[in-house]
């Protein structure tokens, strides 16, 4: 509690408790496709960094497109892909329309 207090007085608190709604209301003001054109070309360009990295590095470059690309891919897709995408889906479970 005597932290509490002492972050309110220093304003650590208030200033994230603005920060966050702050930085959350200039995003919906940006259109979601361009949001989305931006964030999903950044990824791939890193995607892409990795493959042909992994695929010309000494240690993996025999073995990265037969085998462990096509795991790894299928790790990424069956947990962290279908994790958000069942996530995002629930917290939009309650909107009417959906």
């Amino acid at each position: 509690m005597k932290d509490f207090i002492l972050s309110l007085i220093t304003g650590k608190t208030l200033a994230v408790s603005v920060a966050i709604p702050a930085f959350l209301y200039l995003m919906k003001r940006i259109p979601n496709e361009m949001i989305k054109k931006y964030i999903g070309s950044m990824f791939y360009g890193i995607g892409v960094a990795c493959t042909l990295g992994m695929s010309k590095w000494i240690y993996t470059a025999k073995i990265w497109n037969k085998t462990i690309e096509v795991y790894f891919i299928d790790l990424l897709d069956n947990t962290i892909g279908i994790a958000l995408a069942k996530f995002i889906e629930g917290l939009r479970s309650d909107n009417p329309g959906n």
